[in-house]
């Protein structure tokens, strides 16, 4: 649960890298006049849907597109393109299919929000963004278009992790690996002021403006600023920002020891090296594996509406039980007799330790505000049941070595996704029925 937010970020990030192309292709639709659609014709069946001639010169059009533009390379006869732009659709139009038959469906909220991110990749609002589609009345098309292709990544990302067995051993070999090291280190963004160390004669007077510089730092001076001034007090001043994310292999040799304990925004005193006094600022952090959680400790009693309790006798009830509480009555006997949670009905509505972010949005606001043994008031949340809660204490867990554990998984998970997902594509396009008319009566 803590690093689900993860995996939903990952899995819109595949999504969107492989439906950017889309918007040309939909774009390219418009080329072609409504009475091609009068003389189209089926060019393959594929189990219990078919592919339309209509569907294939659409697509040919945008891969045509694409290799005018370097997109992708040129080097395939007519045909031989055709063949594989064919081949392509049958695979998509297969998984649709397999895609339905389990059960997989996108719906609108999460298709808006993928919208809304290739929006925003073309500097675009939303709103912005379906007036250019509206224009060529094409907003509908790429609409589904888009929702189809979230359906594949969905069906395809349940369908290879399935198969994918990562094993504790192999976790471990990687975290102990020099690849480690580097896949899942931090990169920082890093600003540093030199005050360069040129004649040894004036070193106490260079030693003397690094401390005044560190002084203005304190105090809110920009760092940039100072080390973009040349010159301070008759003296050379040098420095800036140490361009991208680094690693640490990739900092400078004396910041090496210096950074990784920084805390973000923080400034090092003055430090000197065989070329001057450095005053490093750690401006951004990423990546790495420490991590530290908030959690609480907490019961709760839930009540919900049911055949046999209205809405409205849910809420008396839950008024009544915290009435109850509060007169001096055991919150886990009322708990095991009337809370609707049956995951902590049998320990008296404990819920452990939870982190940030597992609880429910408004659930969570509540228990935010608790202090330490204080009783909620009774609030309904999102789906429409009544809690009362109580905070029996909190903490911040170190989890680094679960993170790592998690992170390592995910990168060897993804190693082997590409070979299984290639492997898991040839056995439907085995077991599938394909009859490809395509050249039939031209």
């Amino acid at each position: 649960m803590i690093h689900s937010s993860e995996k939903a970020s990952q899995a819109l990030d595949l999504m969107l890298k492989t439906i950017k192309v889309l918007f040309s292709l939909i774009l390219l639709l418009a080329i072609y006049p409504v009475q091609a659609q009068l003389t189209d014709k089926v060019i393959a069946i594929v189990d219990d849907d078919v592919i339309l001639k209509s569907e294939l010169d659409a697509r040919m059009a945008a891969v045509r597109e694409q290799i005018a533009n370097g997109t992708l390379p040129r080097g395939l006869s007519n045909d031989e393109l055709e063949s594989q732009v064919l081949e392509q659709l049958i695979m998509e139009n297969l998984q649709i299919q397999l895609a339905i038959r389990s059960g997989i469906r996108v719906d609108d909220n999460s298709l808006n929000q993928a919208l809304t991110s290739i929006a925003q990749q073309n500097n675009m609002s939303f709103d912005e963004f379906r007036t250019v589609l509206n224009a060529d009345g094409q907003y509908v098309s790429f609409r589904e278009q888009v929702r189809e292709d979230m359906v594949i990544n969905n069906f395809q990302n349940g369908s290879i992790n399935s198969r994918i067995i990562i094993t504790r051993q192999e976790i471990e070999n990687y975290l102990r690996s020099e690849a480690a090291q580097s896949d899942i280190s931090p990169e920082y963004r890093v600003q540093h002021i030199l005050v360069p160390v040129d004649n040894p004669a004036q070193n106490d007077l260079q030693e003397e403006l690094a401390n005044l510089l560190y002084q203005q730092l304190q105090d809110g001076a920009d760092i940039l600023e100072l080390a973009a001034s040349r010159q301070i007090l008759g003296l050379p001043v040098g420095g800036g920002d140490l361009a991208g994310w680094r690693k640490v292999e990739a900092l400078p040799t004396m910041f090496r020891p210096v950074v990784p304990p920084m805390e973000v925004g923080e400034v090092t005193e003055p430090f000197t090296s065989d070329n001057g006094f450095h005053i490093v600022k750690l401006v951004e952090k990423r990546g790495g594996v420490d991590l530290q959680v908030n959690q609480n400790q907490l019961r709760h009693i839930l009540i919900r509406p049911n055949e046999i309790r209205t809405a409205q006798q849910s809420e008396d009830l839950i008024y009544e039980l915290y009435q109850r509480v509060e007169d001096g009555e055991d919150f886990g006997d009322l708990a095991r007799v009337y809370t609707d949670d049956p995951g902590s009905m049998v320990s008296g509505g404990d819920l452990d330790w939870m982190t940030e972010g597992q609880l429910p949005p408004i659930f969570e606001s509540v228990i935010n505000e608790l202090e330490i043994g204080e009783l909620s008031q009774p609030f309904q949340n999102e789906d429409g049941g009544w809690h009362i809660a109580q905070l029996l204490d909190r903490r911040i867990e170190d989890v680094t070595e679960e993170n790592a554990r998690f992170q390592a998984e995910q990168i060897l998970r993804q190693r082997k996704f590409d070979n299984e997902l290639e492997n898991w594509l040839t056995e439907i396009r085995d077991t599938a029925y394909v009859n490809i008319k395509l050249g039939e009566n031209d």
